[in-house]
């Protein structure tokens, strides 16, 4: 089987698994479903699996009487410093660039989530803006603007027309234009990725200008422009239901997600493991059980020098 047809079935079972475990489906769906599985095997495998990974991730989640809690590592202030120095100049500094240790930043932000915390906010044009953890930004509005800086983050926008024209977000990695319509924005110091679930929203970075439809999704920073690619929103919104799903992805950039929901720093301190890929699902319900859920499936060795720092090694 050629990639392109892998990745229209896998596209079509996380948009099967998605209505499923995440809305009401009706009966025409459901027989519609029936249908799509019943047509290839491929398509019943591919289902099959989501499903498999999801059981596996509850199970995961559920603390195994027989093991016994583990103390972390005491940790005196001389090496602390010491670790912080060796992790600082480790050719793998695995997690975000920016660290963040108490939960908040950006304290005089209009808006703002702690690590861990979501949020919906109502706009004063009648929009919504749905916020993931450690997520922040200012407001601009008026008669005739309507605008968003998005400082750092991760955002659901739900944007209403309105007699006050475009709708824009200003990020360190470009601008983003609509007048109405449904899209997650994610932003980290210069590089930002937006996927639209309905209506269109126009990227423009630096000498270039991009018209995003619905079910696509656009990388930028301000030096460069990604490929117009398939959004696969079942799992890039999964945060909004409670999840963080990951499928076929680099350790580095789940360890990326997981410091937005949880206090502390991770490092991976194997440059193999961190491009080690990755299928995953985590519940945000239980951010303390995060990392040892990520242990027990891919068999990795953690770490831990108190609540703040974390390190992953290979098993």
């Amino acid at each position: 089987m050629d990639h392109t047809a892998a990745d229209d079935i896998s596209h079509q079972a996380n948009a099967w698994f998605a209505l499923f475990h995440g809305g009401a489906p009706t009966p025409e769906q459901r027989a519609a479903w029936s249908a799509w599985m019943a047509a290839d095997v491929r398509h019943a495998q591919a289902y099959a699996e989501l499903e498999n990974l999801w059981a596996a991730s509850a199970l995961l989640l559920q603390p195994s009487p027989a093991a016994a809690p583990v103390a972390p590592a005491r940790l005196s202030r001389r090496r602390f410093v010491g670790l912080g120095l060796a992790a600082s100049a480790a050719a793998v500094t695995a997690g975000a660039g920016t660290l963040w240790l108490n939960g908040v930043d950006s304290p005089f932000a209009d808006l703002r989530t702690a690590v861990g915390e979501r949020r919906i906010a109502y706009l004063p044009d009648g929009s919504t803006v749905e916020m993931a953890g450690h997520t922040a930004m200012n407001l601009d509005f008026s008669a005739t603007r309507r605008a968003v800086e998005l400082l750092h983050g991760q955002a659901f926008f739900r944007v209403r027309p309105s007699a006050a024209g475009e709708f824009s977000i200003n990020t360190q990695a470009g601008r983003l234009h609509t007048r109405e319509g449904e899209f997650c924005v994610s932003c980290e110091n210069d590089a930002g990725l937006v996927a639209v679930s309905q209506g269109r929203v126009q990227v423009l970075t630096a000498g270039q200008q991009t018209e995003l439809e619905e079910g696509l999704s656009l990388s930028f920073s301000a030096r460069a422009t990604g490929d117009i690619q398939r959004a696969e929103l079942a799992q890039m919104l999964a945060w909004r239901n409670g999840r963080l799903v990951f499928f076929n992805e680099p350790l580095l950039t789940v360890v990326d997600a997981l410091q937005r929901w949880r206090k502390g720093r991770i490092f991976i301190m194997d440059k193999q493991l961190a491009a080690r890929r990755v299928s995953l699902i985590l519940n945000l319900d239980h951010p303390d059980q995060m990392l040892d859920v990520l242990s027990r499936a891919l068999a990795v060795r953690t770490t831990r020098y108190t609540d703040l720092v974390t390190l992953i090694y290979p098993a």
